[in-house]
């Protein structure tokens, strides 16, 4: 891709101005909603509310057309019936709008007549205007304050992750809800039935943006399937390429022709796929979260061998289980390394082999930074996956007994950034949820506040040992397959916290 392939984005993701036709004072409709959601957002350029029937739309002059305005336009939002988005777009190519989001659904999801109304966007934008959607929420880019419908609470802070989507609900509810894990995104795209860019675009342009670390996607089915994993392959080798494929099942693939009109695929396919272009492959909404997570958060120097320490006989079952089911090794520590856990931990219920078993869900700090410092110092171990019980820590007799000894809490929060600097070695916390009962609110907010505090020194936190062992596997898989991380270009960057 050259350097006329970003400046032909340009008017997308930072246009200066904006048109939004079909703009209404009705804010239940899409297009008033989305002219609100624009300027609460932000947008700092020009706004011009297109609508026949309309002199002013939130205090700005509303215009009969777009051919109406008087200044130039770089980007449109398109919310009209669809039978006149084709008339609105050749006005659009007229008045040499560069390109348009089509918010609006009807066309080849919905069956022939829809196909044929599709059939002429695409006519149109091949004559020179390009054109997101139709079906679509549209673009999410916080340096250029635009973003997605309905997004005006998004975070107008830039990050490392752009994500590229076929739905729109996915699109708004992964760009709100990855806040959470100390995600920030330089992109989110939601393109609906790409009846002209399409994903391979948005990955073509991606690739070379320098504001994009990490990319994820969902995706339904790609337009252009060779040239799609192509570019996947040549990407994947200079950034994470994180993808939720759905559509795979016969049920799920009839759902995907009427949500998008795409087909969605076979298994087989799929698995080939991902086994020949070294993308990252995720199966649920929480997985895709989580991995991207664990590529902000851990080195490429992040390895198989891992420690797991926590509390419970059964844990130790469950944890080895789980680590095997990905891919990673729990290795038994050396024969020095166990019998100085053994001076530590008590004699009785507790296994020093690893996974370690503390003997108890709630341990001392001085006991919990030893047994950190021992598993760290050890040669055969990459990476360690500590559990920490906020819940037990803060609830029933417990909290008594921590409100006794004073820092108990705040003391056991600081040892994994202690241990990790020390060490140099990734560490991921798990804080497990504990009760969901509403009197239970008080317990659960502390344990956010440790995760939050956690994601905002860089350490991932997960909230069971399944889904953290299921990341860290990603990560070690996507830069085991490289020959050297650094030569392919990937220069390790700590994510911005607000913490630090």
């Amino acid at each position: 891709m050259t350097c006329d392939k970003l400046a032909e984005f340009e008017p997308i993701f930072y246009p200066k101005s904006v048109a939004v036709i079909g703009a209404s004072a009705n804010e239940f409709k899409f297009s008033g909603r989305y002219l609100r959601t624009l300027l609460d957002f932000g947008f700092e350029g020009k706004v011009y509310p297109v609508n026949p029937r309309e002199t002013e739309v939130a205090g700005l002059k509303a215009y009969p057309t777009v051919l109406d305005i008087p200044e130039s336009v770089d980007f449109a939002i398109i919310s009209v019936p669809a039978k006149i988005v084709p008339s609105v777009l050749e006005d659009c190519l007229a008045k040499g709008v560069k390109a348009v989001e089509i918010f609006t659904a009807g066309f080849s999801e919905t069956g022939k007549e829809g196909r044929i109304l599709e059939e002429e966007l695409v006519k149109i934008t091949k004559r020179g205007i390009r054109a997101i959607g139709p079906n679509c929420f549209g673009v999410y880019c916080p340096a250029g304050r635009l973003t997605l419908l309905p997004g005006a609470d998004f975070s107008t802070e830039s990050g490392l992750v752009a994500l590229i989507s076929q739905s729109g609900g996915y699109a708004q509810e992964i760009a709100r809800e990855a806040i959470g894990s100390g995600i920030r995104f330089s992109k989110v795209i939601s393109y609906g039935n790409a009846c002209d860019l399409n994903e391979a675009d948005f990955l073509e342009y991606l690739a070379q943006d320098s504001e994009t670390r990490i990319i994820a996607a969902y995706i339904e089915g790609p337009r252009d399937g060779q040239r799609f994993m192509k570019l996947v392959q040549e990407v994947s080798k200079i950034k994470p390429v994180i993808i939720w494929k759905a559509g795979l099942t016969k049920l799920g693939a009839r759902a995907v022709s009427s949500h998008t009109a795409s087909l969605g695929g076979e298994e087989a396919t799929w698995s080939a796929f991902f086994k020949q272009t070294g993308a990252v492959r995720v199966e649920s909404k929480e997985e895709l979260i989580d991995t991207t997570m664990a590529f902000l958060d851990l080195p490429p120097s992040t390895g198989r061998r891992v420690a797991v320490i926590g509390g419970g006989g059964g844990m130790g079952v469950t944890a080895a289980d789980a680590c095997s089911y990905v891919g990673l090794n729990v290795p038994t520590f050396p024969c020095e390394i166990a019998e100085q856990l053994r001076q530590v931990l008590p004699p009785a219920g507790t296994s020093t082999r690893n996974p370690v078993d503390v003997g108890a869900p709630v341990i001392s700090p001085q006991v919990f930074q030893r047994v950190l410092e021992m598993a760290a110092s050890a040669e055969n171990i990459d990476t360690i996956i500590a559990t920490q019980t906020i819940h037990l820590f803060m609830s029933g007799k417990m909290k008594g007994l921590v409100e006794a000894v004073g820092t108990l809490v705040e003391d056991s929060l600081q040892i994994p950034l202690a241990i990790g600097r020390k060490f140099g070695k990734p560490i991921i916390m798990v804080l497990p949820l504990g009760s969901t009962e509403v009197d239970s609110l008080d317990v659960e907010k502390v344990r956010r506040e440790f995760r939050e505090f956690y994601i905002n020194y860089g350490i991932p936190a997960y909230p069971t040992l399944e889904r953290a062992a299921r990341a860290v596997a990603h990560v070690v898989r996507y830069y085991g397959s490289c020959r050297s991380p650094f030569q392919l270009g990937l220069v390790w960057i700590i994510p911005k916290r607000k913490w630090m």
